[in-house]
Parts: C-alpha cells; structure tokens; sequence
C-alpha cells in the first residue's frame, strides 16, 4: 500500500511562517523606505491574517498509530491516482497568495520559455504608458504570427480594448499594437517590459518581444510568473479581464466588431477559477497560469513546460485541500 507523503522541506516552510505571523497578525498597505529625504510608497497586498496554511499530517500520524495486524483507513493508491511526483510540467509553483505562503514548487527558478504568459509584462506596462481610454491606430501587423483578432491597418481601437485582446483571447497582434504605437518606439516599449521586471526583483526573467514567441534570450521561471501575476491582479481593471469568458470588442466607431473567447479553458468549468494566462508555443510546451478562489482562499498555481496542463492544475489545487489545512495561530499553539 502506497502513501504519497508531502516533501518535509514543505512542513519547515510552513513552521517557519507560522512563528513570523504569530508576531505579525496584519499585512501592511504600503512599505516606505526613506532615504535622504526621498519617500517612496510600494504596494503591497493588504489582507487581516487570520489563518495560516499548515500541511494537513494528523490523518497520516494517525495511522503511523496502528496497532499490529491493524487494518489502515485509507485507500491504496491506484495507477490512476494523482501522484504529485509525477507532474509532466517541468516546473510548478503553487502559492497561498493572502499569506504568501509557498505551498509547492519543483524547479520554480528555472529559466523556461514563457510564451504568451508574457502578455501580462506587456499589459502592465501599457498601463503605465498609456490611458485605457486612449486610442491607438493600428499599423502593418500583417507579418505578425499566431492567433490574432483580425483588427486591420488603420483600424482605431482603444487601449482597454486592445488588453481584452491580449488578456482574454492572447491575441498577438493586440500585445504588437500596444508596442509598436509607443511614443519611443517598439524597442523601448519591450525595454520598459525589462526595466519592469527587474523592479520587480524577477532574476530569472528577460524580454525580447511583447506577444510571447520563442526567442534566444526570452524567459522566465514558474516562480517570477507568480510574482508579475499577483502584480497584474492588483489591478482592477486587468484583474476584471482575464476572468472574461467570453467578450465583443470594436473600434471607436462601434462598426467593426471582433469576437474573443478566453484560452484558459477552466473558467467556466471550475467556478472557483479566477482566471488569469495561458501559454503556447512549440518551444515552451504548455504554460498556465490560474487562481482559485476556493472556500474563501486565494491559491495560485503555476505550471510551465506541461503536457497535460489543464488535468494536471485541477489535480493540483484538489492536492493542495486535500493536504493543507487552515489554522488561527492560537490553533497553532493549542496543537503544539
């Protein structure tokens, strides 16, 4: 009979976060660093820290109990069983994102093609270079490969409606247009994408297009897609569109009309899925990106490198309730 047992690196990163929250019960609006009379203001996730994630050992303990010749409870692990050691991703990353609590991770800092995950760069970025009511002209896209919403040259479309279009459908021509009309031109546009991710501490990450295609130097990790993820998701409006299903987009006259239809083909399937990327390419394999909101938690999961992507995150997230358990710190000291 057969147990799949949780790695204990697992347990000692949940100890240790157990002992920092107990002294620290609420996180921060914002962090601020002072330095020669210069303050600067970080956001950062605000959420009461009620309870925290702890890795779910009393049924297993119990039945390190038995008496001899006493018969185990639990079911023996069949071929069809989910078995965590035997993901087909080449690296994962799963986090509990009120706690910032680390719940799984294999080979989260390798350096993996991103593909179309890269649109979440893409799209931060034009927040901070464009209006979403500002209106973009579309230019010669027509040597631009993969999926595309058809928009044509010339056509006048707005910026909220061309990150629909990156973020829902992954249009490749949407992220394009978003680059090529920057003031300072399609490269600085993809050098701010850089900039951005190295202010947000991704070692592991680097840019050469905005739409995700393979490239020599185009990468990323499980764990720096996490990290701009959460960032994409502090944002109301972007947060709002990448849990879309499905949606109708126009051009500023209203008359020419494009179709999206979401390519995270949970949503709608799993209510508790909040969106956010999906990624496809020959070199990167398939990449997801999805949060959970189940029974009041916030569960990130990331899957890069996969054959199975879809299968093997709904395996995951019933992994990641089947083996955590949510405790109050008085709980904690109660159980100690």
């Amino acid at each position: 009979m057969k147990k799949v047992l949780v790695n204990k690196k697992y347990q000692i990163i949940s100890i240790v976060i157990l002992i920092i929250t107990m002294f620290l019960y609420k996180a921060t609006d914002y962090i601020i660093f002072a330095k020669n009379d210069t303050v600067k203001k970080f956001d950062v996730y605000s959420r009461d820290i009620v309870e925290i994630p702890v890795l779910n050992t009393a049924e297993i303990e119990s039945q390190s109990d038995l008496s001899p010749g006493e018969e185990s409870n639990l079911a023996p692990v069949t071929e069809n069983d989910f078995q965590i050691d035997q993901l087909s991703a080449k690296a994962v990353y799963i986090e509990d994102i009120d706690t910032a609590t680390q719940l799984f991770e294999k080979n989260s800092e390798r350096l993996l093609l991103p593909a179309s995950t890269t649109k979440i760069m893409t799209a931060l970025v034009a927040l901070e270079v464009y209006s979403l009511d500002q209106v973009l002209e579309v230019p010669d896209i027509s040597q631009i490969e993969g999926i595309d919403v058809g928009f044509y040259k010339g056509e006048k479309v707005t910026v909220s409606n061309l990150l629909k279009a990156a973020l829902i459908q992954s249009n490749n021509d949407a992220a394009y247009i978003l680059a090529l009309n920057y003031s300072d031109g399609y490269d600085a546009y993809v050098d701010l994408m850089n900039k951005k991710a190295v202010d947000f501490g991704l070692k592991n990450t680097f840019f050469e297009n905005p739409a995700g295609f393979d490239a020599e130097h185009q990468r990323s990790s499980a764990h720096d897609l996490a990290v701009m993820s959460k960032e994409l998701m502090k944002d109301e409006f972007l947060r709002s569109i990448v849990g879309i299903k499905e949606d109708i987009i126009t051009d500023i006259s209203g008359i020419h009309k494009h179709y999206l239809y979401n390519t995270h083909l949970l949503l709608g399937v799993d209510d508790s899925v909040v969106g956010i990327k999906t990624g496809t390419t020959e070199g990167a394999s398939e990449v997801l990106i999805t949060q959970f909101n189940r029974d009041n938690r916030n569960i990130l999961i990331i899957l890069m490198g996969s054959e199975n992507r879809y299968q093997e995150t709904s395996q995951l997230i019933d992994w990641v309730f089947n083996n955590y358990i949510w405790l109050t710190p008085e709980q904690i000291v109660q159980k100690s």
